[in-house]
């Protein structure tokens, strides 16, 4: 599968106004979740392109994102480990945002594309199934 099949996404940043105070006022739009699977299959096919893939929530990036892969290390154990500097909490699921992912691709451009399916699960599958529970 290659990059160009999904659907390019925008990022956005929530202002503080914006930020929930409990999950009671959130709204409840879908259930997506990132699609493991697909992010597993996307990572392989094209590792020799990348540099680095972060996931998180379009709507909410700077505060949800977690790096999953990168050209040194591979697929990491967490999305935000020691390697992250930024302080983020990765979200993997959403009731009302888009889960999506950043690619940085081997010659430095950028792109994020929504990457998701129905689901409400927002656990580490970038090694399928099974392979991290």
């Amino acid at each position: 599968m290659r990059f160009s099949e999904l659907t390019p996404i925008q990022l956005n940043v929530i202002s503080q106004s914006y930020v929930y105070s409990n999950s009671q006022d959130r709204p409840h739009l879908h259930d997506w979740q990132i699609d493991w699977r697909l992010l597993y299959t996307l990572v392989n096919d094209n590792s020799e392109q990348l540099l680095e893939v972060k996931a998180g929530l379009a709507e909410d990036w700077v505060r949800t994102h977690g790096t999953v892969w990168d050209v040194t290390q591979g697929f990491h154990r967490r999305p935000n480990d020691s390697y992250d500097y930024d302080d983020t909490v990765f979200w993997g699921y959403s009731s009302w945002a888009t889960p999506a992912i950043v690619v940085t691709f081997a010659d430095e451009r950028e792109a994020a594309f929504a990457l998701y399916t129905h689901g409400m699960d927002y656990n580490y599958h970038y090694l399928g199934y099974g392979q991290l529970d």
